[in-house]
């Protein structure tokens, strides 16, 4: 006798939708927080191709008589992205239906939806955990993708496309540890930065330290007293408000980050992106063989970096840094 899917999905009424609520509660319990780092954009397309221009920084000086000068323009490097799926599922057999034995399934269909959030927020960190690695892909099974000038996202040698301008640094040399002097030089950098033809930039927001929960503490020290920590001539502390702070444990040695290294961004401008390509959609599934429901969740994003500049970087181990 073959049992139709009609009859198989109404042995217990309403699991199905019980279930894709609990995902859906699970998505409360756990909120992505990469929008306080990263650009988050959606698209409609399965490969996105990023490249761009630069001219000159300044018209220059026309006497009376002289031809114009014409401004030198350069096409940017060519940076290719597309999406990565990611996915999850949990099954119930028709006897936990029947017997009505599925409360642990609940449970797993709420960590269906925690997971996938927490997997968005987890993969986003990796621009900043492979950030100081030779054109790496993945970490922890997340791929992300970089700006493709053929070094590191946080390097002391960005080349440029415009001939003639020398090579830049968003990143320490000497992998400078988190400390109020050591912020100073990190602010300089980062507002010292320039275009590819070696005009100045605008920074465009408030500057924020990122770091792991290693250090979180001395960056509340550094950033949040009244005075400059450690001083005993009571100058007033000029990061507090200034600076902001984002810490992880995701970006922690134990989850496959650094205990040391740490970050400064401007969020909003720098080019650090989340792009969706399509948001979580739970779907069930069944198999009247097996005679069993599955329930799971899917969605397909990709990470990506579309340029280096504001952003700054140290291993912070106090080691010489060459990339």
């Amino acid at each position: 006798m073959i049992e139709s899917r009609a009859k198989w999905g109404e042995l217990i009424k309403g699991v199905g939708l019980q279930i894709l609520e609990c995902i859906d509660q699970g998505t409360e319990l756990y909120t992505p927080g990469i929008s306080s780092l990263l650009t988050v954009e959606s698209s409609d397309v399965a490969q996105k191709h990023f490249t761009g221009k630069v001219s000159e920084n300044r018209v220059t000086r026309k006497d009376e008589g002289e031809d114009t000068d014409e401004l030198g323009r350069f096409k940017t490097y060519v940076t290719s992205v597309d999406y990565t799926a990611y996915a999850g599922k949990v099954e119930l057999t028709r006897e936990n239906l029947m017997d009505r034995d599925f409360s642990s399934q609940l449970d797993e269909a709420t960590d269906l939806g925690r997971g996938y959030n927490f997997s968005v927020d987890e993969s986003g960190l990796q621009l900043f955990n492979g950030g100081f690695t030779t054109r790496k892909e993945s970490i922890r099974g997340y791929r992300f993708q970089y700006y493709n000038d053929g070094v590191p996202t946080f390097s002391v040698q960005h080349p440029s496309v415009v001939p003639g301008v020398s090579a830049q640094s968003n990143a320490s040399s000497t992998s400078i540890v988190l400390s109020d002097t050591n912020l100073e030089t990190a602010r300089l950098a980062l507002r010292k930065q320039l275009t590819d033809a070696g005009g100045p930039m605008t920074m465009g927001g408030r500057e924020s330290l990122v770091l792991p929960i290693a250090l979180e503490k001395t960056a509340q020290v550094i950033t949040e007293s009244e005075m400059v920590s450690g001083n005993a001539n009571n100058d007033i502390n000029v990061y507090k408000g200034a600076v902001g702070m984002v810490s992880s444990v995701l970006l922690d040695a134990i989850n496959g980050g650094s205990d040391t290294a740490w970050y400064l961004v401007v969020p909003g401008a720098t080019k650090f992106v989340h792009d969706v390509r399509e948001g979580m959609a739970p779907w069930t599934e069944v198999d009247e063989d097996k005679k069993t429901l599955t329930v799971g969740v899917y969605g397909r994003w990709g990470n990506y970096t579309k340029d280096w500049r504001r952003s700054w970087g140290s291993l912070g181990a106090g080691a010489a840094y060459a990339a």
